[in-house]
């Protein structure tokens, strides 16, 4: 859990002023109660249907934090907090019964992000996202230690096709392939296995020495500054290499 932040009423306010759109507006406005999205939550189902989970109960919560702006209080928030990181995977089955077409999981995400104006994002997100910034990648994976793994892979692969290799920053490949950090991390054959399948299929493809990590965990802490800076260091590191495509695992 995240440690206990200070409100700032005018700093929730400005978020919430610059995640207000029409369509978010229309969902938060729409729903008329029906019903239909409680059975399909795991959470509501996996709590004796505690009516607090139904997912319309949930966006109600961040309408009301909506409307509250700059009112909010610290009793308040730490509920909210709650609410949109504790009660909700955004894994959309609610909006799949939801005959307005009501997209919770953007609007828990929108909750999430007043959280992170209000410095107020669970711990291990937090760290995840330094990571990002300080290594480029979810796992703290240095640039040495990634490079030697994807040498060691090529390694143990030319043991059962000696002509197999994993490419590394290759200009003007038809394929750039990014992985999982926690490939590099903890399941390195993944990747050789991947190359397996590329060699064998006769592919134009290369990794990259930096931007290849393709998870973006800020998305899910609802910090969008981060996720923009996650996803353009793969952009980058595509258009560095001229790609005509990027594969992405997750």
């Amino acid at each position: 859990m995240a440690e206990k932040a200070a409100v700032d009423p005018q700093a929730f306010k400005k978020a919430v002023d610059e995640k207000t759109n029409a369509r978010l507006k229309m969902w938060l406005e729409i729903c008329a109660h029906c019903g239909l999205c409680a059975d399909t939550c795991h959470f509501y189902l996996a709590n004796d249907k505690d009516p607090k989970l139904i997912p319309a109960v949930k966006g109600k919560k961040v309408l009301e934090a909506f409307k509250k702006k700059d009112k909010i209080d610290e009793a308040f928030l730490e509920d909210f907090y709650w609410t949109v990181y504790g009660d909700c995977t955004m894994c959309r089955r609610c909006t799949m019964f939801c005959p307005f077409g009501i997209d919770i999981a953007t609007i828990t995400s929108t909750g999430r992000g007043l959280c992170v104006s209000q410095g107020k994002v669970p711990e291990n997100l937090v760290k995840t996202i330094e990571s990002y910034y300080e290594h480029g990648n979810q796992m703290e994976v240095s640039t040495e230690d990634w490079i030697d793994t994807l040498e060691w892979m090529e390694e143990e692969l030319q043991e059962e096709l000696p002509g197999a290799t994993i490419p590394i920053d290759k200009k003007g490949a038809n394929l750039l392939y990014t992985v999982n950090a926690r490939e590099p991390k903890f399941y390195p054959m993944d990747i050789s296995q991947a190359a397996m399948v590329f060699y064998l299929a006769g592919e134009d493809w290369t990794m990259s020495s930096k931007g290849w990590d393709d998870t973006n965990l800020a998305m899910f802490a609802g910090d969008l500054k981060a996720a923009g800076y996650v996803s353009q260091l793969v952009r980058d590191a595509a258009e560095e290499l001229e790609v005509k495509r990027v594969a992405i695992t997750e």
